[in-house]
């Protein structure tokens, strides 16, 4: 496997999970500005690409991590991607509780959920196309012709769930509505979400709906899926350049395809509508085409350490350790909101409110959450860094 590949998925990572940082720890949610906020039910803001960015990045990852696996069978494989798969969910659960401590209202939708259940069912899916290595090839050029089933058995599996939830969303009515509504909690999914776990169990500021609910997990799938096709041209033997030139040309042609639909169908990060899908995965491929033009690029120079240690070395280091830094930042973001200290005036005010205090001193309320949130980022790029040069890697 060529390392070079997987460089280009690691800053793609990296940068997904960095911006992920950004967007989720500002000094005061009354305070964001424009583009570090979703968009408020329909649209699409530069913090509406992180999540399927980093789904598409999983999706990518899957043909990379299962090929450097073939001389394991399918079912230790298969039994390695459930025991992944839980153990996210079970993080994800266990983040959702810290700071609630209770079981009668724990949230059971979430981000690391949503990933978990994603990577299980379109890992699983790859790994019932590959061939079993403990079975010899039936005829000649069988590698060949089994990569062309595969590829297609994806394309399928995309558009067909890419047809079937656009279908469902815009034609089923919920029960006892009076028509079909792609509003705010009157949507198909939001009344899927009330009856698989009912309203304790969803997200307290949504209370009716949740923003990673299961009918939209489903949808999701899709984002994984894209992703896929994007690993599998990474692992090609494809020329450097031409390769390029597909990742940009597939890029603009999802995107510009995205754009298109929007005229039919809203992008909506919430519902995960096709449109939505589609556009951030159009823009996922020029993300890694950037990525591998530029690593082309530097191959020709003398120096061409400099492209990942120095230039993007902090991408580089929030993309190894993607899950560690997701967790300990949520964890460490949750005790900031429940710790209680003295601010001013003597009123007990929690540790992160403490901060922004004293960020607003020298700064206006925006640029004060902004810097909080940048300060939070700068803190786990060095210690990542730190992790980095001791090969500390949390391995899920």
């Amino acid at each position: 496997m060529n390392k070079k590949r997987i460089l280009s998925l690691d800053l793609f990572r990296g940068m997904t999970v960095a911006g992920m940082i950004l967007v989720n720890n500002p000094g005061s949610w009354s305070f964001i500005y424009g583009p570090l906020k979703h968009a408020k039910w329909n649209g699409c803001t530069p913090t509406d690409l992180v999540f399927p960015f980093f789904l598409f990045a999983v999706g990518a990852s899957i043909p990379v991590a299962l090929n450097s696996k073939k001389e394991i069978s399918k079912g230790r494989i298969w039994t390695l991607i459930l025991k992944r798969s839980l153990i996210l969910f079970g993080i994800g659960l266990f983040l959702n509780f810290f700071g609630e401590w209770s079981l009668e209202h724990l949230r059971i939708p979430g981000v690391l959920q949503r990933i978990a259940f994603v990577y299980f069912i379109v890992s699983s899916f790859y790994l019932f196309l590959i061939p079993d290595p403990n079975k010899k090839r039936e005829f000649k050029n069988d590698s060949f012709w089994r990569e062309k089933i595969s590829e297609g058995s994806i394309l399928l599996f995309l558009l067909l769930l890419l047809s079937i939830h656009t279908w469902v969303l815009t034609n089923v009515t919920v029960p006892e509505a009076a028509s079909i509504s792609l509003e705010e909690g009157k949507d198909i999914g939001a009344w899927m979400d009330r009856n698989i776990f009912g309203e304790k169990h969803l997200w307290k500021f949504s209370k009716t709906w949740d923003p990673e609910g299961f009918f939209s997990g489903v949808a999701a799938l899709s984002s994984a899926l894209i992703g896929m096709f994007c690993g599998k041209l990474l692992l090609s033997e494809e020329n450097a350049k031409i390769r390029i030139l597909l990742l940009m040309g597939i890029g603009a042609l999802l995107s510009f395809g995205g754009l298109f639909w929007e005229r039919f169908l809203p992008m909506n990060k919430s519902l995960w509508t096709g449109s939505y899908s589609v556009y951030t995965a159009g823009l996922a491929f020029l993300c890694v085409a950037f990525f591998e033009f530029f690593e082309l690029r530097n191959e020709d120079q003398e120096n061409s350490n400099v492209f990942p240690e120095m230039i993007f070395q902090p991408f580089l280091v929030f993309g190894k350790n993607a899950i560690l830094v997701f967790a300990a930042s949520g964890l460490v973001a949750r005790t900031f909101n429940l710790w209680m200290i003295e601010g001013s005036a003597g009123k007990l005010v929690s540790l992160k409110v403490f901060f922004y205090q004293k960020l607003n001193l020298l700064f206006n309320s925006y640029n004060a959450s902004l810097t909080y949130a940048l300060i939070q980022l700068l803190i786990w790029w060095g210690i990542l860094s730190l992790l980095d040069k001791k090969k500390i890697y949390l391995k899920v």
